[in-house]
């Protein structure tokens, strides 16, 4: 973040970032606030509270308060970025989708902003411009495993699945002890079939969080696929007890039931991976 030197805001918009920086939201934004006040040409001043508005639900007043950062210095893509995730939870997904394309080509290096882009582009059904979007967040951060996995997703939803697999070692590499990314190297594998790799990922993600409900159902799945009813059945028992995946675990044990037959469908690899930016 930066701050014209001659500012009179500057330490106020300083002791802002870290406490925002600490999680002391409240502070954050009397500081930010205080700091605008002071100094209404501050552009920093503008574009974080334009964030610290827009994370925390806040969104016409983010909007708002990004558009006053963007007026000052047009040419900073942080406040690009802040309006077009306010716009996009607002509603406006094509008008925050534009903003955010302003946010990356004045700077390719806002993984935030392209990571925005594959989430929403991707709950849009356009898997291949999501895979592009978290490409270029991944070419920015190749050590953030969370933006493998959401690679992968993208991959995945596209029934690419190989090449989501092996994006989802990388993620597990970088990141041994995140049960997400185990979690959905086992869902992916279980769409491939490879049913030895997708218990082993599930089983690894579930001991590192044993109540996980994603890697509880898709075991189940797995349970099913191989024929190990007896377990498939408790599990997803279960789960409808417990509130989790409940919708999910009555049909399944309504087709089993029935002796319907049991598949995962590719996209069903997308559907319990979304990432939050």
């Amino acid at each position: 973040m930066f701050t014209s030197p001659e500012s009179p805001a500057k330490p106020l918009v300083n002791r802002g970032s870290l406490a925002l920086a600490r999680g002391d939201v409240a502070e954050a934004e009397d500081l930010f606030r205080r700091a605008a006040a002071l100094d209404p040409d501050n552009a920093t001043a503008h574009a974080n509270l334009g964030y610290l508005l827009a994370a925390t639900g806040r969104h016409a007043e983010s909007i708002a308060e990004s558009e006053r950062a963007i007026a000052l210095e047009p040419e900073r893509s942080a406040p690009w970025a802040h309006r077009g995730m306010a716009q996009i939870a607002a509603g406006n997904v094509e008008e925050g989708l534009s903003a955010l394309c302003t946010a990356v080509r004045l700077d390719p290096g806002n993984h935030w902003a392209w990571d925005a882009m594959g989430c929403t582009l991707l709950a849009l059904g356009r898997a291949d411009e999501a895979e592009v979007a978290w490409a270029a967040a991944v070419a920015d951060r190749p050590e953030d495993a969370d933006l493998h996995i959401a690679l992968a997703t993208a991959l995945a939803a596209q029934d690419r699945t190989g090449e989501a697999v092996r994006v989802l070692y990388r993620a597990t590499a970088l990141a041994p002890a995140s049960a997400r990314a185990w979690t959905q190297l086992g869902v992916v594998s279980l769409v491939r079939q490879d049913h030895g790799t997708a218990g082993e990922a599930l089983l690894t993600a579930l001991d590192l969080a044993p109540g996980d409900p994603d890697a509880r159902y898709h075991l189940a799945v797995l349970h099913v696929l191989v024929g190990a009813l007896e377990e498939a059945t408790d599990e997803l028992q279960r789960l409808v007890a417990d509130g989790v995946h409940a919708g999910e675990a009555q049909a399944l044990l309504a087709r089993l039931a029935g002796n319907g037959a049991v598949t995962v469908p590719p996209e069903d690899a997308a559907s319990h991976s979304g990432r939050t930016p």
